[in-house]
């Protein structure tokens, strides 16, 4: 936020449809199949963390995730839903 010139009063949060990626997140634990982790992790896991994070992490299901709309073709109702959310209506 600071880089487009706005205060950052709350952390911004961001919907996540995967556990394992909240765990990492969270530093729940490393596992040995997560080696291939890209190093960004450990940047959003430096702004999830400490006593006034930058970001935080939520659990949504993942047939509710607006991002799927533009990552995967959907189906028209999936598609105007997520449209609808991602239009804040």
């Amino acid at each position: 936020m600071s880089i487009l010139g706005y205060e950052q009063v709350k952390p911004t949060m961001i919907a996540q449809d995967n556990n394992a990626c909240i765990f990492l997140v969270k530093g729940a634990g490393m596992y040995n199949r997560a080696k291939h982790i890209d190093t960004r992790i450990y940047n959003v896991r430096e702004l999830a963390s400490g006593d006034d994070p930058q970001v935080k992490l939520y659990k949504i299901a993942g047939e509710l995730q607006p991002s799927d709309m533009l990552t995967k073709g959907l189906p028209r109702v999936a598609f105007e839903r997520h449209r609808r959310a991602l239009m804040g209506e």
